[in-house]
């Protein structure tokens, strides 16, 4: 008997601590839906608001509703006034729409909850390793597409590819480069009109971090700028160009292959967060396409996330959760050795304070 007592007091303990993940996971989907349907958005500022009348708003069950909100209230995520009735706290305030925790936890439901669920059949069929090839990613088993690139999927999934990129833009402010980087030295080389292009943006998407470099170095003429990237990504960014933009180039194409003529050549050459989404082998053909497009005198920027030997927990969550499309958060040596398989010299690297993110510059050999 004294057995047995001590096998489930043992099985408890093993139950409460996997619970807290088993807990999470729920919170999260609760919280995805809760978003989804705007439910955060229809709860009032002040006071409260009963169920029947939110299900009304939303046009959704009440029994559903009582359920998930049951569970928000004992997480203390939201308040329960009086029975059958919901109010906000400070906290879920935070997940109303255009909310930054709102937008983070749909980013981390479908770039890693989603795909996680397909690790099993990923490990299953390359082996317990990490991808290596980007046309091989648990993101493309989640969502249909086994065959397909984190972009290539991307592409097939319009309201995915919003998301993704509502995402990439709300961190743009992070990676500003006033006071990490100085471009000075361009004046220096003083590409003519016609001449030669001064900074092509390589994957810049909408062009804001190119916008943000052209305000802080006004010296740097916009119609002597390009943004790189995806045919389907220039055409959406000219359909919602910031007006400091207007005289940029937008240019369609892939960094994997020969660079169009049109941006070949140029002074710089910028990577702001995109490298980090591709495998080592990607990675190096995309810097000997750069590579080949230089002039002896251009100068190619890795704007990165740099991993540092003491790393926190989250920072070692964000590594994993690129895995999913064959990303993978490297240090400054990784890329280092990346840069020499494709016949560049690592110059330095520019770290921003507190060392959030740097600029590792790099220049043909």
């Amino acid at each position: 008997m004294a057995t047995q007592a001590t096998g489930r007091v043992d099985i408890r303990k093993a139950l409460e601590g996997v619970s807290s993940h088993f807990l999470s996971l729920v919170e999260i989907g609760i919280l995805r839906t809760f978003v989804d349907f705007k439910v955060f958005d229809l709860i009032p500022e002040e006071g409260d608001i009963s169920l029947s009348e939110l299900a009304n708003k939303v046009h959704g069950d009440e029994r559903l509703l009582e359920r998930f909100s049951s569970y928000l209230v004992a997480a203390e995520m939201l308040t329960s006034p009086a029975p059958g009735r919901v109010a906000h706290t400070e906290s879920s305030r935070h997940f109303q729409t255009g909310g930054p925790a709102a937008g983070f936890l749909v980013h981390v439901f479908n770039f890693f909850l989603r795909p996680m669920a397909y690790w099993p059949s990923f490990f299953d069929k390359n082996g317990l390793a990490e991808p290596k090839d980007l046309r091989m990613i648990p993101l493309g088993l989640a969502t249909g597409h086994p065959d397909s690139s984190l972009y290539e999927v991307l592409d097939a999934e319009p309201t995915l590819a919003r998301l993704f990129n509502l995402a990439q833009a709300r961190s743009a402010d992070i990676y500003c480069l006033k006071g990490v980087y100085d471009f000075s030295w361009i004046q220096s080389i003083g590409p003519q009109p016609g001449e030669r292009l001064a900074i092509v943006d390589v994957g810049g998407g909408s062009g804001l971090a190119l916008r943000d470099i052209l305000i802080g170095n006004a010296y740097i003429p916009p119609q002597q700028c390009a943004v790189f990237d995806l045919p389907k990504t220039i055409e959406g960014a000219k359909r919602d160009l910031d007006d400091g933009l207007r005289e940029v180039q937008m240019v369609g194409g892939t960094m994997l292959e020969p660079f169009p003529e049109v941006v070949r050549g140029a002074v710089v050459y910028q990577f702001r967060r995109v490298l980090s989404d591709f495998p080592d082998d990607s990675i190096v053909q995309a810097l000997r396409q750069v590579r080949d497009a230089c002039l002896p005198d251009s100068r190619i920027l890795v704007i990165e996330e740099f991993i540092q030997p003491s790393r926190s927990k989250f920072t070692i969550a964000q590594d994993v959760s690129v895995m999913n499309f064959g990303g993978k958060r490297r240090s400054e040596q990784m890329f280092r050795e990346l840069a020499g398989l494709a016949n560049l010299r690592c110059n330095g690297l520019h770290e921003a304070p507190g060392g959030v993110f740097g600029v590792l510059e790099m220049v043909p050999v």
